[in-house]
């Protein structure tokens, strides 16, 4: 079967923009103070047409940098990524509350004459897919995606659908968001009511960005990809246990791939709440007789930006798969605040 492809990789990150530099802070230096912001930085860096762009979001700015990143990483140029054979699916869980905020506090305070039009429609929760639609003139089918960290894996499903059905060619994939005070408090406020909060993460926030192609799409281009994306599952564990929740989830992603969780030499953990469970599950899924995998933890360097954090997960393995530092299978395991459990499995691919 022809399998997803994982061409390009973008990221901006609180430490990093882009791949390679990604992969340089997956080692965090242990006297580094953590920082959980991405810095200020110019769109017209990374985008020709930016000045179209100049008052949108953060989430969107931060989106349009990792589309053009991952897009140029793919091996296309900005002008010839587009067209109607090309789709976009942007996932998010909160987008650009501040904003929402904005507009929100001047049109109570100031009244309706003085809220700026602007805050509303760059505030709303597609704002990000429909501005990166037009910068890179995308014209097949645009989709936005919200939900808890493992929407990321849900985006995923989505483009492969778009591909396997033949209505695309290519499809670019994301996650993004912006840190917002009313978010982080908000999130505090429940943390310190749930009595089994425990390990909870930091809010943080930046995006990553995928090509997606099918494998046999870019072995006609000659290009290699940094990985193939061979199974996933989205599940939840309301009925059960998080951790039998995970272990399943795990079983249903190893499913179409041939191999078995035992494989996976490298996994990588959520990033968001109930994760101590989901390691159970991972545990469970791979069976007493495994050989210890590499886990690799992305909180240290990027805390939790939520609707983006899943696919920095699959980014960051693609990125590992393809310099050779793991040869795969990985495993990629994101939980929600609402107990949904997703699992991806990546693996290398075939040389051009």
């Amino acid at each position: 079967m022809d399998r997803v492809a994982v061409s390009g990789i973008g990221v901006i990150s609180p430490r990093a923009f882009g791949r390679e530099a990604f992969l340089r802070t997956l080692s965090p230096d242990p006297g580094q103070d953590p920082t959980w912001r991405v810095p200020e930085f110019a769109l017209e860096s990374y985008l020709e047409n930016a000045r179209s762009f100049r008052r949108v979001a953060d989430a969107t700015k931060f989106a349009l940098a990792s589309m053009a990143l991952a897009i140029g990483d793919a091996g296309f140029r900005p002008a010839d990524f587009g067209g109607e054979r090309t789709g976009l699916v942007v996932g998010i869980s909160h987008g650009a509350v501040t904003y929402a905020v904005e507009f929100h506090r001047t049109l109570l305070l100031e009244g309706p004459l003085s809220a700026s039009p602007l805050h509303f429609s760059e505030s709303v929760p597609n704002a990000p897919a429909g501005n990166g639609a037009i910068a890179f003139r995308i014209q097949g089918p645009v989709h936005t995606l919200i939900g808890e960290e493992t929407v990321g894996t849900q985006a995923v499903d989505l483009a492969a659908s778009l591909l396997y059905d033949g209505l695309v060619d290519r499809c670019l994939v994301a996650g993004t968001e912006e840190w917002n005070e009313v978010v982080a408090q908000a999130y505090a406020q429940v943390d310190h009511a749930r009595r089994d909060a425990g390990d909870t993460p930091v809010l943080s926030d930046g995006a990553a960005a995928l090509v997606l192609e099918l494998e046999s799409a870019v072995a006609r281009r000659g290009v290699t990809p940094h990985a193939v994306i061979g199974g996933w599952h989205v599940g939840r564990g309301l009925e059960g246990s998080t951790a039998d929740a995970t272990a399943d989830a795990i079983r249903a992603a190893c499913g179409p791939t041939g191999h078995h969780a035992v494989e996976a030499d490298h996994v990588l953990s959520p990033t968001g709440r109930h994760r101590q469970a989901a390691c159970r599950g991972i545990v469970a899924a791979r069976g007493d007789a495994a050989r210890p995998p590499e886990w690799i933890d992305l909180r240290p360097v990027l805390g939790n930006p939520m609707g983006a954090s899943n696919l920095f997960q699959v980014a960051a393995s693609a990125a590992l798969i393809s310099t050779g530092a793991v040869y795969g299978p990985g495993l990629v395991v994101s939980t929600g605040i609402q107990r949904t459990v997703a699992a991806a499995v990546l693996s290398a691919a075939e040389r051009a």
